[in-house]
């Protein structure tokens, strides 16, 4: 029971002691400094090359977004008004245009075709009555380019194909 008699003297001299003190008046220079310490942060915030100026970047986008809607309206408008009734009326089935149609209908015409080699490899060495032969294989890479002038459509196709080609070895 001392112990705790202790205790609440300890703790009502403490009391008495915290009350006797006062709050010392701050320095005014420390206020300043601090001042302008709050003030280099709250511009460094501001500037920060990392901080994002939505006020700035927002109204940008929009405007972006409004001339490039414009641009394409210009452009592109009378294919809209054009192609609105047919897209009501036509199911969407219809609306896909297939790779042989496109070379019959008279509404595409053609533009280029050209094959591209892709790869050469040897088959080997074959005897035949007439000599010694070898078998080439070559892989080429067919492209078909059709243009609709009315719609400005473009529909290119590009096919694999392979040939087997049988050349003459010169005996001595």
């Amino acid at each position: 029971m001392s112990d705790e008699r202790d205790k609440q003297a300890g703790d009502e001299e403490l009391e008495s002691l915290l009350r006797r003190l006062g709050p010392s008046p701050l320095e005014v220079d420390h206020v300043a400094d601090l001042n302008r310490l709050r003030e280099r942060i709250i511009i460094e915030r501001e500037h920060s090359p990392a901080r994002m100026h939505w006020s700035r970047v927002i109204p940008l986008t929009l405007v972006c977004t409004a001339v490039m809607f414009g641009f394409a309206l210009f452009r592109y408008g009378h294919r809209i008004r054009e192609a609105a009734p047919a897209v009501s009326t036509a199911s969407v089935g219809e609306s896909v245009v297939p790779l042989d149609a496109a070379a019959t209908d008279p509404r595409f015409v053609p533009v280029s075709v050209h094959g591209t080699i892709v790869n050469t490899s040897s088959g080997g060495v074959v005897e035949t009555e007439a000599g010694p032969q070898q078998r080439l294989n070559i892989e080429y890479r067919d492209a078909y380019h059709w243009h609709d002038p009315e719609s400005g459509t473009n529909i290119r196709y590009f096919q694999p194909r392979n040939e087997e080609v049988i050349v003459p070895l010169q005996t001595d």
